[in-house]
């Protein structure tokens, strides 16, 4: 075994429980590619040290771009269709791009597809076009990597559409990298998909809750309707705690685990306005985004095993309910 596989499979076991929390706590992005990134960086930053200068690639080779392709060959017939010539001038492309180096290295061994666009350098162009740096170029690629296969003009005029729907660079910016595949769908279905929410959520509370919660774009509207009907009605919570709450990030059964956790150990209650009851109810972001061992921890001084106890009594319950 090498060092830097064992260092990985070290990292691995390390970072996957630290990123399962802050997944929990609404900070990682919605991204299958976070934890093998965060692995892969750290093992370049310990492997490669002050006593092994020249590590991390400086220079993309034909030699160095060879020996990777013909590994990803090996494991994927499909990459004979792209030749060395053409793999060693689109990661050169992405490092003039100013792509650093070590997210060019974990592309190509952790989502190398990009690599079989024949629209990569417009693409990137595009988007450099838009205002799209290089780390935000990576980010697209490792989630969206067939992005390169997109008809250019095509993916100017969404990206332009986009702006103008988010109007400040930030929300644009954040909007897009937070969920790369936003750029596959037609205009039509995210106009749809605005005006639908828009009978939920004011005009820019719907905007914020499609960069903090992307999937909000793709998901079932139907499965959206249930958790907002859910939170809204069932506890009682305002649309103003959803659009900050990221709770369309978790399921329906997420969110009824902790509701009723809450209410059985008498730290939740319904609120009835009309009588001027004081709401000491926890946020809804606290309920649904804590990790199980914080949130068992505040709410009753329990252990995660005890709350992991009660939300496998607690699926039953709802089981032999239906």
């Amino acid at each position: 075994m090498s060092l830097f596989f064992g260092r990985r499979c070290l990292l691995q076991r390390i970072m996957s429980p630290l990123l399962r929390d802050l997944d929990k706590c609404g900070q990682q992005k919605n991204n299958p590619f976070l934890l093998q990134y965060h692995v892969y960086y750290l093992c370049l930053k310990s492997c490669h040290s002050k006593t092994q200068p020249g590590e991390i690639v400086k220079n993309w080779t034909p030699d160095i771009v060879n020996g990777i392709l013909e590994k990803l060959r090996s494991e994927d017939k499909t990459f004979y269709s792209v030749s060395l010539k053409e793999a060693v001038e689109k990661v050169r492309f992405l490092s003039n791009a100013k792509v650093p180096n070590d997210r060019i290295e974990f592309l190509l061994n952790e989502a190398p597809h990009f690599l079989q666009g024949r629209n990569m350098e417009p693409v990137v162009k595009v988007l450099q076009d838009h205002g799209f740096k290089g780390p935000h170029i990576c980010d697209i690629l490792i989630s969206f990597g067939s992005i390169t296969k997109e008809d250019p003009s095509e993916l100017s005029a969404l990206l332009m559409f986009l702006r103008k729907i988010y109007r400040t660079d930030r929300k644009f910016i954040k909007a897009i990298t937070s969920s790369p595949g936003i750029l596959s769908v037609i205009p039509d279905k995210i106009n749809a998909r605005l005006k639908t929410l828009q009978e939920l959520f004011k005009s820019d509370d719907v905007l914020e809750l499609t960069i903090k919660s992307p999937q909000i774009i793709f998901e079932d509207f139907e499965t959206i309707q249930e958790k907002f009907d859910y939170v809204f009605h069932t506890m009682g919570i305002s649309q103003r705690q959803m659009v900050f709450s990221n709770m369309f990030n978790y399921s329906l059964r997420h969110i009824q685990t902790r509701h009723a956790f809450l209410e059985r150990a008498g730290f939740f209650k319904k609120i009835k306005k009309d009588k001027g009851e004081i709401n000491t109810n926890p946020l809804l972001q606290d309920i649904v985004g804590l990790s199980d061992k914080t949130f068992a921890r505040k709410f009753g001084d329990m252990t995660e095993l005890d709350y992991q106890t009660f939300t496998k009594y607690f699926a039953l319950e709802i089981e032999n309910m239906e």
